[in-house]
């Protein structure tokens, strides 16, 4: 059995050492091409553990096919939301088969 594509999503990879029309370095990401993912985790709040804090934390995660990588930096389009990838691209092993093995992308 082999995941199937569950819905897309637009990439948007990060241009590092783009400059304004001045010189000076400014951020700038690529147009978004679309990617099809296995699953979207939107992730579970928790309490941060930051003192006098009472805000909530979650990383969400995507789950890809191999082929797929991201770097940190690059932004995703998710259901209408926008996210920038945190850390690098890890790869996860199915424990019902490798050919259901894949990206997780935070």
């Amino acid at each position: 059995m082999r995941r199937r594509i569950t819905e897309w999503v637009g990439h948007r990879v990060f241009n590092a050492g783009a400059t304004d029309a001045h010189g000076n370095p400014r951020e700038t990401w690529a147009e978004p091409v679309q990617v099809g993912i296995y699953a979207f985790n939107p992730g579970v709040p928790k309490d941060a553990q930051v003192s006098g804090s009472d805000r909530d934390i979650s990383t969400p995660s995507l789950y890809v096919p191999l082929s797929v990588v991201m770097d940190a930096r690059d932004r995703v389009i998710v259901r209408g939301d926008l996210f920038e990838v945190d850390g690098d691209t890890q790869v996860y092993r199915n424990p019902y088969g490798a050919r259901m093995d894949g990206n997780q992308i935070n």
